[in-house]
């Protein structure tokens, strides 16, 4: 999964930002988002690429915040 998560950012021209820590702390999120919400674990369980896309997605969003 990892390494489709940057692929992901690199076709968005976002690889810079990944970082292992980052991809560690928003796995976690998505593990503990998906015991608490069943819509959230049926969309990540349909295609293994939604979840690259879902921490891809995240991680942007975060960077952008400055959060992570």
């Amino acid at each position: 999964m990892k390494a489709d998560v940057l692929k992901i950012l690199k076709e968005v021209g976002r690889d810079d930002i990944f970082t292992e820590t980052r991809y560690q702390t928003l796995r976690d999120v998505m593990k503990i988002g998906i015991k608490k919400d069943e819509w959230l674990k049926m969309y990540l369980s349909l295609d293994p690429l939604n979840r690259a896309q879902w921490i891809a997605d995240h991680m942007i969003k975060y960077v952008d915040l400055n959060k992570i």
